[in-house]
């Protein structure tokens, strides 16, 4: 599908969506740029945009409001006019941060909106994982009677690996199920330990104790691959995998021999490594594979959290093209080279 563009030679700034949650100009985000005299091109389509269509959207855009696609220096390069990149959303991993910065283009994020929806989806995956409710629903749809067993959920030990906003969030719920809370994480966070009575264990001992393994860390070249095939051993017999977070967290291939081991009950997913997937692909047969419930990267996909998400990095977009400074800026250090064209 081409790009949705509305142009006039009277409104020479260009804002483009490319954030697969903004089809259409019928948003109050759209709505406030087409009032200060922006013009808009948007990126229709139900999958995030190539990069050949990140050049045609944003040849003369002067900000983004982007998803998780990636944005490569060669793309930034090539859109001469951008200012700012503006996240709808948590993570800016996507983003080539040093040629952002390298070029003086401000790269900004919403670091709270979508906390409750992430949490509230991820609780929903493992109970839907634990009690096969995918699984029997299928067969009653097609007249079978199935009663297998299912897995005990309340009472059971969570493992959190990453327990910052979102990592809490989850603790919190499972507070309510009576869950054992374990924790992992480089900067242990006090509301986790003192508040939620979560206790911090080596990342060894969550994968050796607990009974569900969530993930919530950012992707980076530090985490890319970190539940491979040495973790799914460590893994208890009959734990589950959840992962709303970045799909590159996980050896994709490692967590499909884990399934077809029966090394794990099973897995809930939000997020794959390529979305979507290439047919064939590892992402693809973990897509498709009867041991796992997943949803097509949707966490934040409620009415009041895009609206949330859609408010703040308007702000944060608008914030930079007006020379003010956001609060949530991914490579603060562009105020120090000097911003395009500020």
């Amino acid at each position: 599908m081409s790009p949705a563009i509305y142009l006039d030679q009277t409104m020479p700034d260009t804002i483009v969506f490319t954030t697969v949650a903004m089809r259409d100009d019928n948003n109050d985000v759209a709505r406030a740029l087409l009032a200060k005299g922006y013009q808009l091109a948007i990126h229709p389509d139900q999958t995030p945009p190539s990069a050949e269509q990140q050049r045609a959207l944003m040849a003369e855009a002067v900000g983004v409001i982007a998803g998780s696609e990636p944005i490569t220096r060669q793309v930034m390069e090539e859109a001469k006019n951008l200012r700012v990149v503006s996240r709808n959303g948590i993570g800016y991993d996507a983003v080539d941060l040093a040629a952002a910065t390298d070029l003086g283009i401000v790269v900004t994020f919403v670091p709270d909106a979508m906390v409750d929806a992430v949490a509230d989806i991820t609780l929903a995956l493992m109970l839907s994982a634990a009690r096969k409710i995918v699984e029997l629903d299928t067969h009653l749809k097609r007249g079978e009677w199935v009663r297998p067993m299912q897995h005990d959920f309340s009472g059971q030990t969570l493992g959190i690996i990453g327990t910052g906003r979102i990592g809490s969030a989850v603790a919190r719920r499972a507070k309510a199920f009576r869950m054992r809370l374990i924790g992992s994480d480089p900067y242990p966070n006090p509301l986790f330990q003192d508040d939620l009575g979560g206790t911090y264990v080596s990342m060894d001992e969550l994968l050796e104790q607990a009974d569900f393994v969530a993930l919530h860390l950012p992707a980076s070249a530090g985490t890319n691959g970190m539940i491979g095939a040495e973790q799914f051993a460590r893994m208890k017999p009959g734990a589950f995998l959840v992962n709303t977070a970045r799909g590159s967290l996980v050896d994709e291939e490692a967590l499909l021999e884990a399934l077809d081991s029966g090394k794990i009950a099973g897995a809930a997913l939000d997020v794959l490594s390529k979305e979507p997937p290439v047919t064939g692909s590892a992402a693809d047969r973990v897509m498709k594979h009867p041991k796992v419930v997943v949803t097509p990267h949707i966490a934040s996909f409620t009415p009041k959290t895009i609206a949330k998400m859609g408010e703040a990095a308007l702000t944060n977009l608008l914030a930079v093209l007006e020379n003010r400074r956001p609060e949530y800026v991914a490579n603060p250090e562009v105020f120090e080279r000097g911003l395009r064209f500020g």
